[in-house]
């Protein structure tokens, strides 16, 4: 018999939760309950529905998004053996569509069973991110456990993301396991190498999610010039002038991410036909419009507009904008790349604002190619918030 204990720590579903689960969707919301649990943020609970037959179990929080589900059906998981099975899991996922790759995710939160976890590779140097307590409350187990499941020479809790104060979970920068590199990784993304910082770097100290898209613009490099807008350390910059373009412009509101890429420039031994403009891409394109300058190619490739279904709308103005800024420095015949990593502002979308922005412009575009994120970011099947990057190619006709 189950004790009264353990059945004040359920969790009672409502319909609209229960219709969540019917769906396999990994988050519960306070909406979604009839009747809250009596436990801890971070306990591993049960969610039933009213007759009290168990749904699955998650891991507690005291947020609106109060439970993250492990698992679905009855039976009650192990945690930490549930953590090692996922995590080899997801390895092996890796293994087969990232063969050969020193710089990888390895576990991308929901889509690998693993919600509130983002754990990157640089080498043998794990980057990881734990945004729920229940995982953060274990942190010394979960190290452990990573470090069975593969070699590791360091571990560099990277929490600093948003809403960690929800989760109770302090703001934090520190080596888990080993030494804090005191340099710069040298790593190889995509196809060439660039200096990664695990402790100061964006997200994890890269962003690994558009590490394959410059290769897939191959064919636009040759005898282009190239303009690289919101481009960090030179990502899509050093790789179109490894493709053979004429001359890249990139513009960074960073210096100090302007001295990477110089850096990263050098470590490739790549032609010096690349120049940067810091400041704002807005204002910068502005002046650009004066100066009637033209491009064969232009990369978009800005920071998420619109982190919830709130920002929609300013969210739609401010790609338009970019859009139309750089449909006038396209030549005949140049192509633009435009991505979008705000989840919320979905792939219609996107387009729709492109269509529309070249439409004013007076216009037309072939999509040449649709980008998605990698592999190793998959998105969950029928958990649209899970897929977040989106991306188009267009090849840019004047009427």
């Amino acid at each position: 018999m189950t004790s009264p204990k353990r059945l004040m720590r359920r969790a009672v579903l409502d319909d609209s939760g229960l219709e969540r689960v019917r769906s396999l969707h990994p988050w519960l919301f306070r909406g979604n309950l009839r009747q809250v649990p009596q436990c801890n943020p971070g306990d591993l609970i049960a969610f039933t529905d009213r007759a009290g037959v168990i749904k699955g179990w998650g891991l507690w929080s005291d947020s609106a998004l109060c439970i993250r589900v492990l698992t679905f059906g009855s039976k009650e998981p192990d945690q930490m053996v549930l953590l090692r099975e996922r995590l080899t899991s997801a390895l092996a996922w890796r293994k087969m569509w990232c063969a050969g790759e020193e710089a990888f995710r390895w576990v991308h939160g929901e889509a690998d069973g693993l919600p509130g976890i983002v754990a990157d590779l640089y080498g043998d140097v794990l980057s990881l991110q734990l945004s729920t307590i229940g995982w953060y409350r274990h942190l010394d187990e979960v190290v452990t456990i990573f470090r069975k499941v593969r070699k590791l020479s360091a571990v560099v809790l990277r929490n600093e993301t948003k809403h960690l104060e929800k989760e109770g979970i302090p703001h934090e920068l520190r080596a888990v396991l080993g030494e804090m590199p005191t340099e710069p990784l040298k790593v190889k993304i995509g196809s060439l190498y660039e200096l990664v910082d695990v402790s100061a770097g964006q997200k994890t100290g890269a962003y690994l999610d558009v590490r394959h898209v410059p290769d897939m613009l191959c064919p636009l490099y040759k005898d282009a010039r190239v303009l690289d807008c919101f481009s960090y350390q030179g990502h899509f910059g050093l790789h179109a002038l490894a493709g053979g373009a004429a001359e890249v412009i990139a513009v960074e509101q960073s210096q100090s991410a302007i001295d990477v890429a110089r850096e990263n420039l050098l470590l490739n031994n790549l032609p010096e036909r690349m120049s940067w403009k810091c400041g704002n891409a807005f204002d910068i394109m502005r002046d650009m419009d004066a100066a009637r300058e033209r491009f064969d190619l232009v990369i978009m490739d800005p920071p998420p507009f619109s982190p919830g279904k709130g920002q929609l709308d300013s969210a739609r103005r401010g790609y338009k904008e970019l859009a139309l800024r750089g449909f006038k420095r396209l030549r005949e015949g140049g192509n633009m790349v435009f991505l979008s990593c705000s989840h919320a502002f979905t792939r219609d979308m996107l387009l729709d604002t492109l269509n529309e922005a070249a439409r004013d412009e007076g216009i037309s575009c072939r999509i040449a190619m649709e980008i998605h994120q990698p592999l190793d970011h998959p998105a969950l099947s029928g958990v649209p918030e899970t897929d977040y990057l989106k991306g188009f190619v267009l090849g840019v006709q004047k009427q």
